[in-house]
């Protein structure tokens, strides 16, 4: 039903049997005669108004350019047309009106039972507490002449969730959070699917429905036509979010607009999710694009303020890398951003501006800028939370060194682990020719000739420090635990690093081309897209494992990875971890070590 013209959604609510045929061909008719009025009220001088005109000769020179003969004759079209809109208007506002929840405890009980809600009596006690006006936003008149409008709907909703204690006490905490209370009852009984979706963002995912507590509006976002729509590319992301920061000219608001920028396609992207049968992995790559997109402005608008005062670097420009998951272009909801942050040009250089700096100190403050721009909460949230410790020699180095630093390092000075980081590098803002540069210099890291025996024994002990450092988690810890993605990685960093070869910093990618060489099974890369889809939708989800989740999480869990049920999801997940399991003994030659 969503279409965007409104004529083809009048087909759409048709052929759906929402509204009759003659009702559709009545409200075309208006439409037609309605919108052609408007537009020839805005011809009249180029006018952005629809107010029609009060002296007779405009009114005839109005009616003239819509073609009609007279004013009188376009005025008794017009009045017909509204008459026939109108009659249908309040044929449907009558039908759509709905009884008010009883008020006396008992009555009310009896009610929420009937309507199938479980928690039946924790939801009666949570509408005394609203209607007693406990909470700031409910405590106005018109907040609670609202509050019972929308009442209905919202039980309506809850039971069709099958919404459960945990849920409703989260809704509770929404209420309490609410600055006002006014425009959001006025939405959920405009929109009765915002009050399903709601329900069940509250039943199914705990981290959606924290963010919605502290930013009630973002889900206006889920009433446009493309809320259910993959994000576009990076660039199309970048260029929409320009356009935004263009209101602003001080960078404070400017981090604010990408905060709520980045915030409203998040929560979209996991209500894609428990909501439309979204593939994970896509909206991990989704993630990924809006990170790329924050970066690019970010990094853009900080080095436009540093600039003011310290000017730039002549022929220095930044790099920003990517690693990890990052790196790899598939970010769950919690995924921090491990970033080096680069440039070009002379280390040595002095920048122009009216306290100039040299070369690497303008970098490093720059990117000390960067990161606060990236991780500190304003007053619309937090964004990212970025790691930086990859960057050569780690916490003890430069946050921000040259091109040809960086690449001799690499080359030259860099563990096997850092190798192993690198395979997964990707240059997430930067100019052509510099990100040109780096990749040359991580591609002749990369096929430097290493001792396979040593790199193996290298390899093996260092997952058998991370395994004693992490619990294993089970079955369900698809990323630590035995036959985990953890372990996948190190036996496809290791094949790349002793083979020269598979280098993608998509870990699939890399996972299925070595798969295709022979020199894992077959069934290597089913194993990784199933874990990498369920390490997504794990992390909306909060508290029990999920054998413990209630009933319509296990159903969403297994729909979102391609199951039919929760138990065929859970045999699939022994099959991948056997699988990894598998292709570490079959490549490193023995047994994955227990903690």
């Amino acid at each position: 039903l969503r279409q965007p013209a409104t004529l083809d959604a009048l087909a759409a609510l048709v052929a759906a049997e929402r509204i009759k045929a003659a009702e559709a061909e009545t409200l075309a008719a208006a439409y037609r005669v309605l919108r052609t009025a408007e537009h020839r009220l805005q011809m009249l001088e180029d006018a952005q108004t629809h107010q029609i005109p009060t002296r007779a000769p405009e009114r005839k020179d109005l009616a003239l350019l819509a073609g009609y003969r007279d004013w009188t004759a376009m005025e008794r079209e017009i009045k017909r047309h509204a008459t026939a809109v109108g009659r249908i208007y309040d044929a449907l506002i009558a039908e759509a009106e709905v009884d008010r929840l009883p008020r006396q405890p008992a009555q009310l009980k009896a009610a929420l039972k009937k309507a199938g809600i479980g928690p039946h009596a924790d939801l009666a006690d949570l509408i005394g507490r609203w209607r007693d006006r406990s909470y700031r936003a409910l405590r106005s008149d018109a907040a609670q002449r609202q509050l019972e409008t929308a009442l209905p709907g919202l039980v309506k909703a809850f039971a069709e969730a099958g919404t459960g204690r945990e849920a409703l006490l989260r809704f509770d905490d929404f209420l309490g959070a609410l600055p006002s209370s006014i425009q959001f009852f006025a939405l959920i009984e405009a929109n009765p699917r915002v009050a399903l979706l709601l329900a069940r963002v509250l039943e199914l995912a705990p981290v959606l429905a924290g963010k919605l507590a502290r930013r009630p509006e973002i889900v206006d976002i889920m009433l446009s036509n493309e809320a259910f729509a993959p994000l576009p590319c990076a660039e199309d992301l970048t260029d929409m979010l320009r356009a935004r920061l263009r209101r602003h000219d001080a960078l404070e608001l400017k981090l604010d607009e990408v905060r709520r920028f980045v915030a409203e396609r998040r929560f979209q992207l996991g209500v894609q999710i428990i909501e439309g049968g979204a593939d994970p992995i896509r909206v991990g790559r989704d993630h990924a694009k809006l990170a790329d997109a924050a970066i690019t402005v970010l990094a853009d608008a900080v080095q436009a303020e540093f600039a003011e005062t310290h000017g730039r670097v002549p022929g220095g420009r930044l790099l920003v890398l990517g690693f990890g998951r990052y790196g790899g272009s598939v970010l769950t909801e919690k995924s921090d951003l491990d970033l080096v942050f680069l440039f070009s040009g002379h280390h040595e250089a002095m920048s122009d501006g009216a306290k100039p700096l040299p070369a690497t100190t303008w970098f490093n403050r720059l990117g000390q800028r960067l990161t606060g721009a990236l991780t500190v909460s304003t007053a619309a949230g937090p964004l990212f939370e970025v790691d930086t410790r990859l960057r050569p020699s780690g916490q003890q180095g430069l946050l921000a060194v040259n091109i040809d630093t960086f690449a001799r390092y690499q080359l030259g000075e860099a563990w096997s682990w850092e190798h192993m980081a690198l395979t997964r590098a990707r240059v997430v803002y930067g100019a052509d020719e510099d990100r040109a540069a780096v990749s040359a210099g991580i591609a002749a890291a990369l096929m430097k000739s290493r001792d396979t025996e040593r790199f193996k024994a290298e390899v093996l002990e260092m997952r058998g420090d991370m395994v004693k450092a992490h619990r294993d988690g089970g079955l369900w810890d698809v990323k630590h635990a035995a036959g985990g993605l953890i372990d996948l990685e190190f036996i496809v960093h290791f094949l790349q690093l002793s083979r020269h070869e598979g280098f993608d910093p998509d870990l699939g990618a890399a996972t299925a081309h070595f798969a295709a060489a022979g020199a894992l099974p077959e069934d290597v890369p089913c194993a990784h897209d199933l874990m990498t889809r369920l390490l997504v939708v794990l992390r909306l989800i909060e508290g029990d494992e999920p054998p413990k989740q209630p009933a319509a999480a296990k159903a969403m869990m297994a729909a979102a990875t391609g199951f039919a049920d929760f138990d065929a999801l859970k045999a699939a997940l022994e099959d991948a971890k056997r699988a990894v399991l598998a292709a570490w003994e079959a490549v490193f030659e023995v047994k994955r070590k227990a903690r």
